[in-house]
């Protein structure tokens, strides 16, 4: 009988969140190309680099700090003028002292102001603007204003791809943390239009598998990660259900031409091949694996195991039963320790995660399920009993807890090398 104890983030994931996801790798399907533009500048750096040079109206005056920034800024546009050097580090100081008191939106006038000043010191694309992108992004996370959040995300890919190339070694921190925004910004709802998340996030982690392959070669485990991402953006577009509120399309075509949606289409064909991209880059990790020596121990057998979930939640079952068999006995014979060996297969494991109520958590604080349930040798749940559940009168959490579980995919237990049924599974649902 297995027992656990799961909290309010569980909606989120187990094991397939934005973050488990992210620790693998990825792989997009042949022939995909970036669609990241270097040559042209984002949206954010046309309307920075267009607006005139302007103090901000100034808030309540937060701290001492602000005072001593304030005036000197004042002494040396003073002896230098408005664009004299070295104002723009005072004014990154200022913005940033009150970006801590909480005075979001003039912080964010502050770091535009020291970014325009920097730009006519050091040139258009001096990478001293940096740090002030990065700042204001925090401010603008922080107001929620996620189209601006993103624009600035962009702009920060452009500049650095402006200095090094897109495709310089270089780019990797930079990609990651773009890609990674990317998928957050899709798991959370975070934007206009999510897809495009989904798809940016693709390219970005497709483009990060070419510079590492092209610069350290085939087998660099650098390229775990960002075949993982793979794996991630592959199973988000596979189970995309449509955006929260689909925006109104207008026809203005008038007759000449299909009305497609560009975009539409291009999700539909990333859509279309999501499953194929999601298995090549998993085996991909298994490969990088098993041919680096520095590997981690049995790191291959596990990364297999993850192919076999694919096809598990995919409804390909006898693919999963043969992989897992597979990672089953190359476990052993890899070394992997028997408290290892039944960490992955001496229970169930919900797959990617039961995506329980996610909405209404404010109606559902202090609230639990408890449930006993079976889980078969397909992976299947099957005598599904609610045992105890607070409210006693909450009938529409019940139901849907039992409603998840019918529909819940698992890695099923195994025993000797094959799946099993598993009896008697208790688990308490917890949202606090």
């Amino acid at each position: 009988m297995t027992q656990t104890e799961i909290g309010n983030n569980f909606a989120i994931g187990l094991m397939f969140t934005a973050t488990a996801l992210l620790c693998g790798n990825t792989y997009a399907e042949e022939g995909t190309a970036t669609a990241v533009d270097s040559k042209a500048p984002p949206p954010a750096y046309i309307e920075a680099a267009s607006k005139p040079l302007e103090t901000p109206r100034r808030q309540l005056r937060p701290s001492e700090a602000v005072e001593n920034y304030r005036a000197r800024i004042e002494e040396l546009e003073a002896e230098q003028g408005a664009y004299g050097a070295g104002i723009d580090e005072q004014l990154l100081g200022l913005a940033t002292a009150l970006q801590k008191a909480g005075a979001h939106e003039e912080a964010i006038g502050e770091f535009r102001r020291a970014m325009l000043i920097n730009r006519v010191n050091e040139g258009l694309y001096s990478l001293n603007q940096v740090p002030m992108i990065e700042r204001m992004i925090s401010s603008q996370i922080a107001l929620q204003q996620w189209e601006e959040a993103n624009d600035n995300q962009q702009y920060l890919f452009w500049l650095h791809a402006r200095n090094y190339g897109e495709k310089d070694p270089r780019m990797l921190p930079v990609i990651n943390n773009l890609s990674r925004w990317h998928l957050q910004s899709y798991v959370e709802e975070k934007g206009a239009t999510l897809f495009e998340h989904l798809i940016s996030a693709t390219n970005l982690y497709t483009l990060a598998v070419d510079i590492i392959t092209q610069n350290f070669g085939a087998n660099d485990l650098r390229l775990v990660e960002a075949l993982r991402g793979l794996k991630a953006t592959n199973y988000y577009l596979a189970t995309y259900k449509g955006e929260p509120q689909e925006a109104i399309v207008v026809n203005t075509s008038f007759g000449g031409g299909n009305g497609m949606d560009p975009q539409r289409s291009k999700l539909d064909h990333y859509r279309m091949n999501s499953f194929s991209s999601g298995k090549n880059a998993i085996a991909r990790i298994v490969d990088v694996y098993q041919k680096n020596p520095q590997s981690p121990p049995a790191a291959s057998a596990k990364a297999k195991v993850e192919l076999g979930d694919w096809y598990m939640m995919f409804n390909k079952w006898h693919s999963a039963k043969k992989t897992y068999g597979e990672a089953y006995q190359a476990l052993w014979d890899n070394g992997a320790t028997n408290r290892e060996i039944e960490d992955i297969f001496g229970r169930p494991a919900a797959l990617p995660a039961l995506p329980i109520l996610e909405e209404d958590r404010e109606a559902l604080a202090q609230s639990y399920v408890t449930v006993s349930y079976d889980v078969t040798a397909f992976g299947k749940a099957r005598n599904i009993r609610i045992l105890d559940a607070r409210p006693e009168n909450s009938v529409s959490i019940r139901s849907r807890v039992r409603n998840v579980l019918k529909r819940a995919k698992f890695r099923p237990r195994f025993a000797d090398g094959e799946p099993v049924d598993t009896t008697g599974i208790v688990q308490r649902f917890v949202f606090d």
